[in-house]
């Protein structure tokens, strides 16, 4: 047998460990290029779900721009556009109004640039939208609300119809209210996209004086509306045995307002953390692991997660979820 010397054996070493450092080099986790938008983030549930999406970029070392589009479709079309002009790997949209933003979307679609909805519903062109189902929300509330009122008395609502989750729990309201013939809507009020807390309290206020002890319920289609209804409700010297009020969302402050027994009873825990966290899942899969996005999702155009009914027998402790 012909021996090898030591020059030839360091050789085939050096080899060996170049192929080592090139198969490690290769195996390297692609760095994600992610543009972000949402609707309004100075709402609580919008801020809940940008936060665990900055967290998990940072964490995987991704690459995130988040823009807000402060209330106006066209500011969230123009995002979408500047994502796709920095040739992003993937958009996720939040609360976003698909067909006020059409153009947006094919352009991505053109692009080759796959689009994730939070919380926005589904339209031709976004793989996939992720939230609960705003149906089943609407209708638990409304069905408490109208339960806790005995089948009788006088509400009013404030709702917001560009947004296709309020919308449909505004729809849902109107539908159990069709087999309530004795509970009356007062009055209701379509709320703005921008300023819509400081709109909610003028509005709940010209209510209180318009209507005063005539009221019996108050509905808003999300917590950070609902609980300004508490509050101003407070302010004037009701109770919640006088007036009360429900909303959508399961913020803290509405937990809050629930557990010290304001005009604030019952409302729908939204996981909005669940929602980011999934959206980003999916998008690790499609876009680091080359999955086909059918087979991520299942196929299917939503992908809906279970939003519970909170009342004050089962509201959280401070610093706890119902999905703890």
């Amino acid at each position: 047998m012909k021996r090898v010397g030591f020059k030839t054996l360091g050789f085939l070493l050096v080899l060996v460990l170049l192929s080592g450092m090139v198969v490690t080099i290769n195996a390297a986790p692609k760095r994600v290029k992610l543009g972000y938008v949402t609707a309004t983030i100075t709402a609580t549930s919008q801020a809940r779900e940008a936060k665990v999406v900055e967290e998990w970029c940072k964490k995987n070392n991704w690459d995130l721009t988040i823009k807000n589009a402060n209330g106006s479709w066209s500011e969230y079309t123009n995002a979408i556009e500047t994502f796709i002009q920095s040739k992003v790997d993937v958009i996720v949209v939040s609360n976003a109004d698909l067909p006020s933003i059409k153009p947006a979307i094919t352009a991505a679609n053109k692009a080759k640039i796959p689009i994730i909805a939070v919380d926005s519903g589904w339209a031709p062109g976004v793989l996939v939208n992720i939230t609960a189902n705003n149906f089943v929300m609407g209708a638990k509330i409304s069905c408490y609300m109208m339960d806790r009122l005995g089948g009788k008395g006088n509400i009013v609502a404030v709702k917001f119809r560009q947004h296709f989750g309020c919308r449909q729990r505004g729809l849902e309201l109107d539908t159990v209210l069709s087999e309530y013939p004795e509970i009356k809507l007062l009055d209701e009020h379509e709320m703005p996209p921008s300023g819509f807390v400081e709109d909610t309290q003028a509005t709940i206020e010209t209510w209180l004086t318009r209507y005063g002890d005539d009221i019996d319920a108050v509905f808003c289609v999300f917590d950070d509306l609902s609980s300004t209804a508490a509050l101003a409700i407070e302010a004037e010297g009701y109770t919640k045995d006088d007036i009360f009020v429900v909303g959508i969302d399961g913020t803290e402050q509405a937990y809050d307002l629930i557990r010290r027994g304001s005009p604030f009873v019952a409302t729908i825990a939204q996981p909005f953390e669940e929602y980011a966290k999934k959206a980003m899942e999916i998008t690790k899969k499609i876009v680091v692991q080359g999955m086909d996005p059918l087979k991520v999702t299942g196929g299917v155009p939503v992908i809906y997660l279970d939003a519970p009914l909170i009342t004050e027998a089962n509201v959280p402790a401070p610093g706890k979820t119902p999905f703890d």
